[in-house]
């Protein structure tokens, strides 16, 4: 009795059957003799060596859609690493002004003053202001006590009698709220006792007690952790799904599967008899 089998060559370019460049090619053997294997070339099967498994049921999720091969991963590894330099460099920058509000406050010296003006003041108007937002912070005129060779602010009074004849400005942080800046005037009166920091190489001034909110970086401060924050832990997320890519083919890729249907030259069709 003959034998005859047909054999069915399928080449289909959809992401279930091609990973990138190399593809799985799947053979339908049906035999008309019930009961005997199905065999090609005198009971060889035919296979590729650049046949790949199938891709993992468990690697559909948004990583796998944002990172979906190790190319892709240490790219956005690299772009996340970039920001974090940048974000070190604004940490720097931040932290190097907390210190400096830190050290004049417990190493300058102190001396008796009173405040002579307050107002508040903005950057709405000035030349060379190109800041998308207005800001506000207050201004207050002090005099305090200290040896006329110790007064670096280049304001002394002309009358030698005057006990506080050194003059400064203070200036608070600055706000975004006008509401905000108008209520920080309320913090002293005019012609009010206060203690006065001076910087013995400078002439910077300070007022002695002012609320930590008041005198430090605190925009600055929220906004540099926040942005680290953020970008470290994307740096994990990169750095697992890294791990986990390089336990599977190195051309392992889970980009979604292509939306064109297949062409005529997708199917071919052997039979063999």
């Amino acid at each position: 009795m003959g034998t005859s089998a047909l054999a069915s060559l399928r080449w289909d370019h959809t992401e279930s059957h091609c990973n990138r460049y190399r593809c799985r090619i799947s053979f339908d053997i049906k035999s008309r003799v019930p009961g005997k294997p199905n065999r090609i070339n005198g009971g060889r099967f035919m296979s590729t060596p650049s046949a790949l498994s199938s891709q993992p049921g468990n690697d559909v999720s948004f990583l796998s859609a944002l990172m979906p091969n190790r190319a892709r991963t240490r790219f956005l590894r690299g772009i996340v690493l970039l920001f974090l330099v940048f974000g070190a460099l604004g940490c720097l920058s931040v932290a190097a002004s907390v210190f400096s509000e830190f050290y004049a406050r417990h190493s300058w010296p102190v001396a008796q003053g009173q405040v002579s003006g307050m107002d508040v003041k903005s950057n709405k108007g000035r030349p060379g202001n190109n800041a998308r937002h207005t800001s506000y912070w207050v201004e207050y005129e002090v005099r305090f006590d200290v040896p006329a060779g110790q007064c670096l602010t280049g304001t002394i009074s002309a009358d030698d009698q005057d006990p506080l004849s050194c003059s400064g400005t203070v200036r608070t942080r600055s706000t975004e709220s006008a509401a905000t800046a108008n209520a920080w005037l309320l913090h002293h009166r005019l012609n009010s006792d206060v203690g006065i920091l001076h910087d013995p190489h400078g002439p910077n001034v300070k007022i002695v007690g002012e609320s930590l909110w008041l005198v430090y970086p605190w925009k600055g401060i929220l906004i540099t952790s926040g942005w680290m924050a953020f970008f470290l832990t994307f740096l994990n997320i990169t750095q697992r799904r890294l791990r986990y890519l390089q336990t599977l083919p190195e051309d392992y890729d889970a980009s979604p599967p292509s939306s064109q249907p297949p062409g005529p030259a997708d199917l071919i069709d052997l039979k063999l008899s």
